[in-house]
Formats: structure tokens, C-alpha cells, sequence
């Protein structure tokens, strides 16, 4: 068994190292190929935060060897990534298509992440817009939220500014149809911090609708308080009822105390009186349950005791002696 693992974990990290070079190489050959028509001495390399490239799988004997592999080929492709962000001309646009489809469909979930979160940065041109959306339904399907959320933080770029909110209807748009609710809820609490400032009624419609499309009523909840702060009074108002609604609903009586806490604060005084006084009666709930099931374990326990002593009385020779 430990041969076979560690069979499987050469393997995986040669295939790791190949994907990294075949990657690196649509760079290269790009490069090169502008080097013909432009200069590429003159170009300062970009202030780019490096993420390394590593499979996180250490072995005994060669790990020196692998990860300096896997650095210097990150490197090469860190500045030649840099290289093209800073390059113009007919054919980037069909390049970065074409990179894109090769990042998208990087089997290894942090590898993909990884190389679309460094494609993100240097999406430009008339197919920006679409670009972004590949790239969203890509890193959808990223089982691992952190390795998602690589993703999402490196779509920083295209939402400051102030023509961000166009960016954000698309995304928003586009993100309503994605399969995954957590995926969703992820992309909306990416988005949030960009709509300071923003009375764009579209923005909140489109954003609400994203929130319906979410399955977990605990993460809708969520979506809610998020959103509150946003929202003119006569919205703040349904979206409170509906979440409010949602919470005392939830079966999990640990979310629903969870659920109110994140709502309680958008409330007025009075309200937050009247919502805690309720959420009360929940916490006694918790407490009942939790000695619920610990009498139900301790029950099961001395069950299971008795049962084994019943077992071996069979087998035991007891004698009685009287004087």
C-alpha cells in the first residue's frame, strides 16, 4: 500500500509539473512571437502578487528537486504572464481566449485557481465581459471554497473605479445562473464591498434575484445582511421580514441563533428587543437538545456495558464456598 501511494503521488506531481510547463509555454511562444514586431526590453516588470505553484505533496526523497522545479517554473511564467499584460496588438486577445480555455480546464482544482486567478489580472479588449464570465463558471465548479475565493479576490482589478457598476450587472447577471448556491453566495460576498456609494437600482434587483437563486436559507440569510445596507427603506423593511422569516423557520436551531445574530443589527431598538426576547426560546431549545443527546449517549453506553457483561456470564465459573 505505501509503494502504490507513493507511485500515485510521483505521478500526480509529474503531472502537476507538466501542466505548469504547458502552461508556461502558450506564454513563451506568444512572447516570442511579439518580439518580432515589439521591443520587450523596455517593459518594467508589473507589481504582481506571486502565489506559488505548489502541490502541497511532500515525499522523503526528491522534494528538494520537485519544488525547485515547480518555483522556477512558476517564475517563468509569473514574468511572462507580466510580459503580456503589457503587450498590445491583434492577436492577444485570441491569445488570452486561448489561454483561458487551457486554464479552465485544469483537472486539479488549486492548479486551476491558481492559473486563473493570474489570467484574471490581464483580461482586457471587447471580450472582457465574456472572459469574466468563463472564468466565474470555471472556478464555480472549484469544490474548495478558499481555492475559489483565489478567484474571486483577483477580480479586484476590473471592480474599483467608479464605471465598476456595468461590470458588476453583468456579473450579477451572469452569476444567476451558475448550478452551485455556494458558489453564488461566495461571488455576491465578493461583490458587496464595490457597491459603497452606488444608488444603482438595477444593481440591488439583479443582486436580490442572485439571492433567491440560493438554496441554503441560512447563506440567503446571509445574503440579506449583506445587501441591507444598500437597500432604501421600503426594501430594507420585505428584505428583514423575509429574512427574519427564513430564520425561525430553520430546523437547525445552532444556524437560526446564528441567523439572528447577523440580522438583529439592521433593527431598531425596539425590534432588536423584540427579535432577542424570541431568539431566547431558541437558545433553550440548544441547551435542551444538547442534554437531550447527552443522555441519549450516556443511555447507549451503559446499554452497550450491559449488554457485553450479559455476554460473558456464560463464560464465567464462579464458585461459593460457606464456612
Amino acid at each position: 500500500m505505501v509503494e502504490n501511494n507513493s507511485v500515485d503521488i510521483k505521478q500526480n506531481s509529474s503531472d502537476r509539473n507538466k501542466i505548469i510547463k504547458e502552461f508556461n509555454k502558450l506564454f513563451e511562444d506568444f512572447r516570442e512571437k511579439c518580439s518580432n514586431d515589439q521591443d520587450l526590453d523596455h517593459f518594467e516588470p508589473l507589481r504582481t502578487e506571486k502565489i506559488a505553484f505548489d502541490n502541497k505533496i511532500t515525499t522523503k526523497c526528491g522534494i528538494d528537486a520537485g519544488k525547485r522545479q515547480r518555483h522556477y517554473a512558476y517564475n517563468q511564467l509569473n514574468q511572462n504572464i507580466t510580459t503580456v499584460s503589457q503587450l498590445n496588438g491583434p492577436g492577444k486577445e485570441e491569445f488570452i481566449e486561448k489561454a483561458l480555455d487551457f486554464a479552465c480546464n485544469i483537472q486539479y482544482g488549486d492548479l486551476r485557481a491558481q492559473a486563473l486567478s493570474l489570467l484574471v489580472p490581464i483580461l482586457d479588449g471587447q471580450k472582457k465581459v465574456e472572459f469574466i464570465e468563463h472564468v466565474l463558471y470555471s472556478s464555480s465548479n472549484i469544490q474548495d471554497e478558499n481555492e475559489r475565493a483565489l478567484v474571486l479576490s483577483s477580480l479586484v482589478c476590473h471592480l474599483r473605479g467608479h464605471d465598476n457598476e456595468e461590470l458588476i450587472e453583468h456579473i450579477l447577471d451572469f452569476s444567476s445562473h451558475i448550478q452551485y448556491g455556494d458558489a453564488k453566495f461566495q461571488i455576491l460576498s465578493s461583490l458587496v464591498p464595490y457597491l459603497y456609494g452606488s444608488t444603482n437600482e438595477s444593481i440591488m434587483e439583479k443582486a436580490l434575484e442572485l439571492v433567491s437563486g440560493i438554496i441554503s436559507e441560512y447563506q440567503r440569510i446571509e445574503s440579506f445582511s449583506l445587501l441591507l445596507p444598500f437597500m432604501d427603506k421600503q426594501r430594507k423593511e420585505e428584505s428583514i421580514e423575509q429574512a427574519l422569516e427564513l430564520a425561525f423557520n430553520l430546523k437547525d436551531k445552532n444556524l437560526a441563533l446564528r441567523a439572528f445574530s447577523v440580522i438583529i443589527p439592521h433593527l431598531d431598538e425596539s425590534r432588536q428587543e423584540e427579535i432577542s426576547e424570541k431568539a431566547v426560546y431558541f437558545k433553550h431549545d440548544v441547551q435542551s437538545e444538547h442534554q437531550s443527546k447527552y443522555l441519549r449517549r450516556a443511555a447507549a453506553a451503559m446499554l452497550r456495558r450491559v449488554e457485553t457483561l450479559s455476554s460473558l456470564t456464560p463464560h464465567l465459573d464462579v464458585s461459593y464456598s460457606t464456612s
